[in-house]
């Protein structure tokens, strides 16, 4: 008997033990900072001489331009002013093309590394949807100028509804608790709100209103309406999410252009903003249809390893184990999520780019990439795809005063790439240089931040992030 109570004893305490050492990950997330991040530093007024930029307003070339950088903005364009310091940086681009900074409008954040590696692939800014307690600390942290990444916009916590949440969501299930998290995630700093579609009418009634009032923006995954409601309920949402939603939803798996296209007709009618999250269906594609071969080919180590873990088991299984019939419905329904696309294009809604990246295998930047050429293929003109990352993006965020259009006064946020990119858009993937806020960031510096991606937090610091947010939604 002492024995069996000795052994419960010990059993317990290595139990505490445990767990203790399990929530102590979560205060430990919280003070955690790599030592490997890029520091700030746009106090050098820059001059680019000889640059020929894109108007994305109006989709000209304006070549042979002298382009002024002061404390973070745009001075001036054109001819030499009597503003500009003698003790100014001059950067000869010898007919080299500027672009203004990226918008990735739809990324899962899941590291600290995937705000710099963005940064390194020309992606200024970027949209998580699906924030948590450590991405209001990031956009902190960027916003006093800590370190080198992407502009952070972020969503709340998913609000969802509970016939299909997941424990990386939040379930509400009734109108007066959603009024009160929109009032809690508005006064916790985060941007906007994201809404899942299979939310009671009731309750995403009653979000909308109290964000309405608020003035609290709301994205909503899936560009069709929530049952019982009609599309006139998705008006006036900084964007909708994912055309996939629109194959599987109001078109009810049918492949039918004339069905497809007055569908369209009807969303057109709302006056939205869609993204369209092309190259998240192109990935699970790929992975139905080349298995180990297509994840071989993929950058593993700059994705966060819990989250990597996270996907595999809930996502990338499945396709890797998805049969041929499979792997071939869901080629033919990507070739239609392009004339999807093509067909929003025509009737001339608004559209964003986002891939979906931090899902499945989906790396930071490249995905962005990915989902431009993809955009590309579906029939989009390279001007309108480069309007779907920088002005149009500027304006569903509500910032296009500040960014998204190379105009005199607006961030210095800047591509500086070799060729034109509205020749071939696949010379936004090679930056020659990047400009953060007037911080010239060369070729080599650029480098050195894709180096240092491939160092995401480790799986304890990782696990105690996740706990962070587990535990704050279930507090009262």
């Amino acid at each position: 008997m002492k024995i069996f109570i000795n052994l419960l004893k010990y059993t317990i305490l290595s139990l505490l033990c445990v767990l203790a050492l399990i929530l102590l990950a979560i205060p430990i997330s919280i003070y955690e900072m790599p030592n490997d991040l890029h520091a700030v530093d746009n106090t050098e007024d820059i001059v680019l001489d000889n640059a020929n930029y894109i108007d994305v307003l109006t989709g000209k070339t304006i070549r042979n331009q002298r382009i002024y950088l002061s404390k973070g903005r745009i001075v001036s364009i054109g001819e030499r002013t009597s503003s500009q310091s003698r003790d100014a940086r001059v950067i000869d681009l010898h007919g080299e093309y500027v672009v203004p900074g990226l918008f990735d409008m739809h990324v899962h954040l899941h590291d600290r590394k995937y705000l710099a590696l963005y940064l390194a692939y020309g992606v200024t800014s970027v949209r998580n949807m699906r924030g948590l307690p450590m991405h209001l600390r990031w956009k902190s942290e960027l916003n006093r100028g800590d370190w080198l990444g992407s502009n952070l916009y972020t969503s709340s916590p998913v609000l969802d509804g509970e016939r299909y949440a997941h424990a990386l969501q939040q379930v509400v299930i009734s109108p007066a608790k959603a009024r009160e998290l929109v009032r809690k995630y508005k006064d916790d700093g985060y941007d906007f709100i994201k809404a899942y579609g299979y939310l009671d009418k009731e309750v995403f009634e009653a979000i909308t209103d109290e964000a309405s009032r608020l003035d609290f923006p709301i994205a909503k995954h899936g560009p069709n309406p929530i049952d019982g409601l009609g599309l006139q309920s998705n008006s006036g949402l900084q964007s909708l999410e994912h055309v996939e939603d629109i194959f599987q939803g109001p078109l009810n798996f049918s492949f039918d252009q004339n069905s497809m296209a007055i569908w369209v007709s009807q969303l057109k009618a709302i006056n939205p903003t869609v993204t369209p999250t092309l190259a998240t269906f192109y990935h699970l594609t790929k992975l139905s249809q080349d298995k180990a071969a297509f994840v071989d080919s993929l950058p593993l180590n700059t994705l966060n390893p819990l989250y990597r873990i996270i996907n595999t088991e809930f996502g990338v299984k499945r396709w890797l184990g998805a049969s041929q019939e499979q792997a071939d419905w869901n080629s033919k329904e990507e070739q239609f999520l392009f004339d999807i696309v093509r067909e929003l294009d025509k009737q001339e809604v608004t559209l964003l780019l986002g891939p979906d990246g931090g899902t499945l295998y989906m790396p930071p930047g490249l995905s962005t990439h990915l989902e431009i050429e993809l955009m590309v293929k579906a029939g989009i003109s390279p001007i309108k795809v480069l309007r779907a990352a920088t002005i149009n993006a500027a304006t569903a965020l509500g910032v296009d005063d500040k960014y998204g259009s190379i105009e005199i006064g607006k961030v210095a946020d800047l591509v500086v790439l070799k060729e034109n990119p509205l020749d071939d858009l696949q010379a936004l993937a090679a930056p020659i240089a990047v400009i953060k806020a007037g911080q010239w960031i060369n070729s080599s510096e650029l480098s050195s931040l894709r180096i240092s991606a491939e160092k995401p937090s480790n799986l304890y610091i990782s696990m105690g992030r996740l706990l962070e947010d587990i535990i704050s939604r279930a507090m009262p």
